[in-house]
């Protein structure tokens, strides 16, 4: 093997792929803001779950059953997340033209492009698997002592783990990718291979939800329970999966070289299996890619040049970007669902117990504090719904090489600036309202409160709405060689979800100011929302039409 060759090629994967900070104060103290607002508090409440469950699990002699379940868990969202990813990564990215005529071993471009995609996608969870081995030590070191954490095969296996856990998952995820492409190289329809996704995260949720049978009570201390006492199905499949992972569990909770070593020769194994493989088989992929991507283009109907008005032409353009690209309809405009979804089924399976309960019991006996923790809320989720999904925030960059279109199409830049925010609206603000109606039917809300926080969110939606295009329009990331680089590679997505924390912060702050502190009542919050969400809105949108459309005249 190359070292060399293959180390330049990942290096300038590296250089061209992702996006660079622009040389800009403002976007300077975003990106700490981003840090401090979400990277850190990610990783601080993982590592006191992994304290928490390292503690419980003590109770039935299985230490480090919590953090073996962290990992897998890891493991198994990095298979599920991965897939698409490296699957475009080595298929489908936009410079694999220019490198296919170059005398570089495919199997060497194969391998860098691996490297490069590991590890731009695996940079948070490695701070998040330093949180699960951290809180799990901290846990030792309390309760059994600390010459038993800080003993230095675990230390030295919990720095190894940190980096090569989303090793296997991705090793994997290459693996599916290259057999399925000879072995379905015959089929000209794209579609099939992106299914995948789709199919292992229903695989692994069928799996998780079967696991609950036997336990009794559906809860965490019973969850917890099964898990220590090794009974836990899920646990035990994905123990099989991703085989390496129980034996690094051993060599930090034991302090065992043995399943260190284990666990190394485990992951070079598979490292070898990628290797040859690609050499037999990514050439042959790679032909396979080419002639999905000549099918796709002669794909294209009359029928979508049909005319329209300039407003409904731009909105149909949009639409078929997103709805047209698996990576844009998964992360844009599907994700959305999962906020209806996930508040039907945490409502539906806690209203009679914990918070949810008691939340929805003081609401309905009147409480001032449940009726401004549920504005807070319904803020909140509009707030970081708008930003999650990156509509907004990616409005530019979806244009990818072709930005420079936007100034020579016979479309004035105001009404493609408003197609781009109507998209945006259209997909983000109908799942907030019906979050709103799930709510508000749980906790016995009135239609005028429903209204309320119906007004709340199409207010914070617009706050984000605005705020994304103005941070894409200022600098929008063109350069990017697959879809899932325009969105997980785009430090504006990153900043928008760190400026829409903010906001909610200073949601949360405000209320306990004026009714914690100030004891006002509960009315003069909805009001002081009222005016400091429309006020930020009706000022975003005027400063912000100016601004992007500016901007658009300046793209390139």
């Amino acid at each position: 093997m190359n070292n060399t060759g293959i180390r330049s090629l990942i290096q300038m994967f590296q250089k061209n792929s992702d996006m660079q900070l622009p040389e800009k104060t403002a976007y300077r103290v975003l990106a700490t803001i981003a840090v401090l607002g979400i990277m850190i508090p990610c990783t601080v409440i993982v590592g006191f779950i992994s304290y928490v469950m390292t503690e419980a699990l003590m109770e039935v002699g299985n230490p480090g059953g919590g953090m073996l379940f962290e990992m897998q868990i890891l493991s198994a969202f990095s298979m599920v997340f991965g897939i698409m990813v490296i699957f475009s990564v080595l298929f489908f990215s936009s410079d694999r033209e220019h490198f296919v005529t170059l005398p570089i071993p495919s199997h060497h471009l194969m391998i860098a492009k691996f490297i490069y995609a590991y590890v731009a996608e695996s940079i948070m969870e490695f701070l998040i698997l330093a949180a699960v081995f951290l809180g799990y030590i901290i846990a030792v070191a309390r309760n059994i002592g600390l010459g038993v954490a800080l003993h230095p095969v675990s230390l030295i296996a919990s720095i190894l783990g940190t980096i090569l856990i989303p090793l296997v998952p991705l090793i994997y995820c290459a693996i599916f990718s290259l057999i399925l492409m000879s072995v379905l190289s015959r089929v000209k329809n794209e579609k099939i291979f992106y299914h995948m996704s789709s199919a292992f995260l229903l695989l692994f949720t069928a799996l998780f939800v079967y696991s609950l049978r036997g336990i009794g009570e559906i809860n965490i201390e019973n969850y917890v329970e099964s898990l220590g006492s090794g009974d836990n199905l899920f646990l035990r499949t994905l123990n099989i999966i991703f085989f390496p992972v129980p034996w690094l569990s051993e060599a930090i909770s034991r302090g065992s070289i043995l399943y260190l070593l284990l666990y190394l020769v485990g992951n070079a194994a598979l490292v070898v299996i990628l290797y040859f493989l690609g050499k037999v088989l990514y050439q042959k992929g790679l032909y396979t890619a080419a002639s999905l991507g000549s099918s796709k283009k002669a794909g294209i109907q009359s029928r979508d040049l049909q005319e329209a008005s300039p407003f409904k032409a731009s909105l149909l353009k949009e639409f078929r970007i997103i709805l047209r690209t698996r990576a844009f309809s998964g992360n844009t405009a599907y994700i959305n669902i999962i906020w209806p979804l996930g508040t039907f089924l945490l409502f539906h399976f806690m209203k009679d117990k914990g918070v949810v309960a008691e939340l929805i019991h003081t609401y309905q006996s009147g409480g001032d504090r449940s009726n401004m923790i549920l504005v807070m809320l319904v803020i909140a989720i509009a707030l970081i719904a708008s930003a999650l999904n990156s509509l907004a925030s990616t409005a530019f960059t979806r244009e990818g090489q072709h930005l420079s279109l936007i100034k020579f199409i016979p479309v004035p830049y105001e009404t493609q600036m408003y197609a781009k925010a109507a998209v945006s609206l259209i997909f983000t603000y109908p799942m907030l309202l019906l979050t709103d109606i799930i709510i508000c039917a749980y906790v016995g809300a009135s239609v005028a409160k429903g209204l309320l926080y119906a007004i709340f969110m199409l207010l914070a939606n617009t706050i984000a709405i605005v705020i994304g295009m103005i941070l894409d329009s200022s600098a929008p990331y063109k350069e990017w060689s697959d879809e899932y680089r325009a969105l997980r590679g785009n430090l504006n997505v990153f900043f928008n979800m760190a400026i829409m924390m903010l906001i909610s912060l200073g949601v949360i702050v405000i209320g306990l100011l004026l009714y914690e502190l100030l004891a006002l009542p509960i009315e003069v919050y909805f009001i002081v929302m009222f005016f400091v969400l429309t006020g930020l809105a009706v000022r975003l949108v005027i400063v912000g039409k100016k601004r992007i459309v500016e901007n658009m005249e300046r793209m390139n």
